[in-house]
């Protein structure tokens, strides 16, 4: 987490937005699963600072409902039931939807391109079974995708969505990135912006929320609870990767992480 300051800044107070956004970042990219328990000091160490802008970074995220404090202070990735999980569903695919319309009237050849491109690293790392590339990579497209839209509120808006269901992309895998429905679902999204296809644009990223989510909600027991992925499937999922919240000191420290 070691960068320079701009002149006039205060040192604390990027450094408390560098953990806010490498806590976010790592929510949603799946970095964490459903029930993940975490301390301050954990976090602290994972990120190389003082457990003051990590107590500051928690509160924020808390109060945005990505993480939940527990009674003994320890902080935990929320679990989820079957109706909040449908609810995030389609409030996304409403959000999202409008943001690729948006971005469909204004897309250049250049940013299909960079889209294009993603969207092989995403096939690469899924041919590889490297999950942990795959979702990054995912997040990568998606938010490539809605910033072409050019507006900012509602990318703000999308952010805290996923920072909800961003550590259920855990439970897609294996069984929903098996099927060949993303990369061609993909294909036709980007034929749609090279068309400025806004309304075929919009089909297909409702599309690809709504399957999701849909697999998702779909895993809940009788009583409508989403249970986390099984340690062993999870320690199967979580391999290493570049693109990790921290340093390398503190990419192995989040991915021994305790869980409930």
């Amino acid at each position: 987490m070691r960068s320079s300051v701009p002149a006039g800044l205060p040192a604390d107070t990027s450094l408390r937005s560098q953990v806010y956004d490498s806590l976010r970042d790592a929510l949603t990219a799946g970095r964490f699963v459903p029930g993940q328990k975490l301390t301050l000091r954990f976090l602290a160490k994972a990120l190389g600072v003082s457990l003051m802008p990590v107590r500051e970074a928690l509160r924020r995220l808390v109060a945005e409902g990505a993480f939940e404090m527990r009674p003994n202070r320890s902080i935990r990735v929320p679990l989820m039931t079957r109706a909040k999980i449908l609810e995030l569903r389609d409030i996304r695919m409403a959000v999202e939807g409008l943001a690729v319309e948006k971005a469909a009237a204004l897309a250049t050849r250049e940013q299909i391109a960079g889209l294009r491109r993603i969207a092989l690293e995403i096939v690469a790392a899924r041919n590889l079974g490297d999950s942990a590339t795959d979702r990054k990579k995912i997040r990568e497209y998606h938010f490539a995708l809605y910033a072409i839209a050019d507006q900012p509120t509602l990318l703000r808006v999308i952010e805290g969505l996923w920072l909800q269901t961003g550590p259920y992309m855990n439970l897609l895998y294996p069984g929903f990135v098996s099927s060949p429905r993303g990369p061609e679902g993909r294909t036709r999204l980007l034929r749609a912006l090279q068309a400025h296809d806004a309304a075929a644009a919009r089909r297909e990223v409702e599309r690809d929320i709504g399957d999701a989510l849909t697999y998702v909600a779909d895993l809940a027991d009788s009583a409508g609870n989403i249970a986390p992925a099984s340690p062993v499937a999870a320690k199967r999922r979580r391999r290493p990767s570049k693109a990790l919240p921290a340093s390398p000191r503190g990419a192995a420290l989040f991915q021994r992480a305790e869980r409930l």
